[in-house]
């Protein structure tokens, strides 16, 4: 290879990686749910609820549920029985949010404990 292409095919090569660097990760590239479930799903069965907002790599809103016994399924975002199952969990996931701030309180408020003597007090005789 001539001395001269070197530097050129160098520049070609930095070029390319700075591109790359500066492309945004997609989720996949496409979206995630294909179709959704029709049924209904109960708050207690449910592990987590992610919900994802279009994007360039998919148009629609999708919202994956997560059971607890490790399935997935992907809810439509339109129904009213989902948007009613998604105000829940986000009050559920509030409150377990309040009880971990409350117990963080508890733990560093502590109230030092009165020392009882090991010894009865003993009675005064006159």
């Amino acid at each position: 290879m001539k001395k001269s292409g070197v530097p050129l095919l160098l520049g070609i090569i930095f070029l390319t990686l700075t591109g790359v660097q500066g492309t945004p990760t997609m989720r996949n590239g496409r979206c995630s749910c294909i179709n959704t479930s029709p049924g209904t799903i109960h708050s207690k069965f449910l592990k987590d609820l992610k919900q994802f907002a279009p994007s360039p790599s998919c148009e629609k809103p999708e919202i994956i549920a997560t059971m607890k016994n490790g399935d997935q399924t992907c809810l439509n975002p339109d129904s009213t029985d989902v948007k009613e199952l998604i105000k829940e969990w986000e009050k559920q996931v509030n409150q377990k949010k309040k009880q971990k701030k409350g117990k963080k309180y508890k733990k560093t408020k502590k109230v030092p404990k009165v020392k009882k003597s090991l010894h009865p007090p003993q009675k005064k005789t006159t």
